[in-house]
């Protein structure tokens, strides 16, 4: 017994120490290296704005650089969503299993994510290597950004092969994923194998993805993982065309506005900011029956107006409320499914991330489809008000507050109004044609660090770079999302998918009515499935050309498939709303899910009503 004892508290080996500082000091230099890339972005593209509206000139070279530093952050973000294990994924299976069967699955996850990395690897050494020229504009070899992502696939190979295990030691396994992992591209992709060449490559593709998800593999490793799979049954896209592949998707200027309105809305959640909006937000509905439920959704919606982000707004929500909301006599369960459920807005009412995906996926306005989220955003606000009030009359929950008088209704409103202003720039510049989406993102950024700064002197030094390295790292997982999403598109569109689908709905429904029932119960069964960005990219190019041969306004359609997908964030089994909220307050998703009942069913009465009145979407743009 003593012997054991003394193993177990033996100190780690200098083998393990040492790969503990390589990991550590790799994991440091690659999020110093991120965090730089998002402040030279904000930097250059701030300063062509500055040049164009200012000095009325133009910085030519600033679009060029500002989407190279954005592919260098994607791909940078490869090994920091292996050491840092912040790669989107569902994990539900390795909750449920333990010993050798965990350690089988570990070593499977392993692999994929291995076999990945090695073909992205090759993929991106043989694209350095054949592709030839100079930028257009700043005259640097083409090559340099493909080098970035072999040096970054090679480095979170690292980080896969020197993990440590629960007990301080460095398992073999990992290892043995690797091996296996590079084994399978020499016999398989080296010799351009083509197996079972008559099975469909996206039929292939899409259950691979799957399957990985099943299993816990992060969502953007699961769609490569399907795409190079697909290539084994005869997918007419080499290695070296799916590398190229991601870095063109995202290479699109307007993409760009995703880390920038994720930076401004980490902004103002770090500083206290969002207190602001809080303490308004009280003053004006904490009157009413369910008193902080109804707070809760109050700022969801004017929060809305500044992040875009359903994720930040889950996380930055269930830590403020559900203590108070818990006090006030909401079962722990029914705060957080309240949370999570207001936290559907933020991608709905712009600037909304959800939407900008969907604008660039189905080559829609960024300014039409955000203007067309407003009245959608509210009705699914007062929908969900009123299942709060029902709930609370029914259960007591928050007793009954009283109404602030109209001075302090007029003094936080005049404290908030700075904030709530960011809104108005954002969508005025948008809709009246003054700005582009990308360059309102870095006006919401430097207009919110303006408000820390100087106005609320809300920020430290640690607090603004902890905040700026945070939203580096989101913007490369979903960097790294977007431009895996446009090879697994790819293999789709090369076999007429969407046209397959526009032929056999046409050939079962008759009417504009029948096709929207069947694909609002498509898109909440995808979104039930599959992670919402994933999901809008992967979906919207597939059925929007049917929503055009029912006739149906592409921009409606495109508000009915982000909130249909968005409600997904809020159901078993992937819920990531859900999922936010449970880890945040360290509540039970199961427990969540249960409750979510009475909102989710208020949200899916928004959504019939967002279905059937087109003006809801259009009136605001028509």
């Amino acid at each position: 017994m003593a012997t054991s004892m003394d193993v177990s508290a033996s100190p780690p080996s200098r083998f393990v120490v040492g790969a503990a500082t390589l990991t550590r000091g790799l994991d440091s230099t690659i999020g110093a290296l991120v965090t730089g890339c998002l402040i030279a972005m904000i930097g250059i593209v701030g300063a062509g704005v500055f040049d164009r509206y200012i000095l009325h000139s133009s910085l030519a070279w600033s679009e060029e650089v500002s989407i190279w530093l954005f592919l260098c952050i994607i791909f940078l973000g490869l090994p920091l969503s292996v050491s840092r294990e912040v790669g989107l994924s569902l994990g539900g299976l390795s909750t449920r299993l333990g010993g050798v069967p965990l350690a089988v699955l570990k070593v499977v996850n392993d692999a994929i994510v291995a076999y990945v990395l090695v073909l992205l690897a090759m993929g991106a050494w043989d694209v350095a290597g054949l592709i030839g020229g100079v930028t257009p504009v700043l005259g640097l070899p083409s090559w340099i950004p493909y080098s970035v992502l072999v040096a970054n696939a090679l480095a979170t190979l690292v980080f896969v092969a020197l993990k440590v295990d629960a007990h301080g030691r460095i398992s073999p396994l990992p290892l043995v994923a690797i091996a296996v992992a590079v084994l399978a591209w020499a016999v398989f992709h080296r010799f351009e194998l083509v197996i079972l060449p008559d099975v469909s490559p996206s039929l292939v593709a899409f259950i691979a993805f799957l399957v990985s998800l099943i299993l816990g593999v992060p969502v953007a490793f699961a769609m490569l993982f399907g795409v190079f799979l697909a290539r084994l049954v005869g997918a007419p896209i080499p290695e070296a065309g799916i590398v190229q592949q991601l870095a063109a998707g995202a290479s699109k200027f307007l993409l760009l506005a995703i880390p920038f309105f994720l930076t401004a809305g980490t902004l103002m959640n770090i500083g206290g900011l969002a207190t602001q909006i809080i303490n308004f937000a009280a003053t004006l509905v904490g009157h009413i029956r369910g008193g902080l439920g109804q707070v809760v959704v109050a700022t969801a919606t004017m929060f809305a107006g500044i992040s875009g982000s359903s994720i930040s707004e889950a996380a930055v929500a269930a830590k403020l409320f559900t203590p108070d909301l818990v006090r006030n006599g909401y079962p722990r369960e029914t705060a957080c499914a309240m949370i999570a459920a207001a936290s559907v807005i933020p991608n709905i009412i712009p600037p909304s991330i959800a939407l900008l995906l969907l604008a660039s996926s189905a080559n829609l306005s960024v300014g039409d489809l955000w203007m067309a989220g407003v009245l959608p955003g509210l009705a699914l606000s007062l929908s969900l008000m009123l299942a709060i009030y029902v709930m609370a009359r029914i259960y007591g929950y928050g007793g009954k507050p009283e109404r602030a008088p109209l001075a302090k209704i007029a003094r936080t409103g005049l404290k908030a109004a700075p904030i709530l202003l960011l809104m108005v720039i954002i969508l005025g510049g948008i809709r009246f044609g003054i700005v582009t989406p990308t360059e309102s993102g870095v006006l919401a950024v430097l207009y919110a660090l303006f408000l820390g700064l100087f106005v609320y002197r809300a920020y430290d030094f640690r607090t603004l770079r902890d905040g700026l390295s945070r939203s580096a790292v989101e913007t490369a997982l979903v960097g790294l999302l977007i431009g895996a999403s446009a090879p697994f598109a790819f293999i789709f569109i090369a076999e007429r998918v969407p046209q397959e689908i526009v032929a056999f709905v046409s050939g079962i429904v008759g009417s504009k009515f029948m096709m929207l029932l069947l694909v609002n119960l498509a898109l909440l069964f995808f979104g039930m499935i599959l992670d919402i960005g994933v999901a809008i990219l992967i979906l919207t190019p597939m059925l929007m050309p049917l929503a055009l041969q029912f006739g149906v306004d592409p921009i409606h359609f495109g508000i009915i498939v982000a909130v249909n997908l968005m409600l997904g964030g809020l159901t078993p089994p992937v819920g990531m709303l859900v999922y936010v909220t449970s880890s945040v307050t360290n509540t039970p998703a199961d427990g969540i899910f249960r409750a979510m009942g009475p909102t989710l069913l208020a949200m899916l009465g928004a959504l019939t009503l967002i279905s059937a009145l087109p003006w809801l979407s259009l009136g605001l743009i028509r």
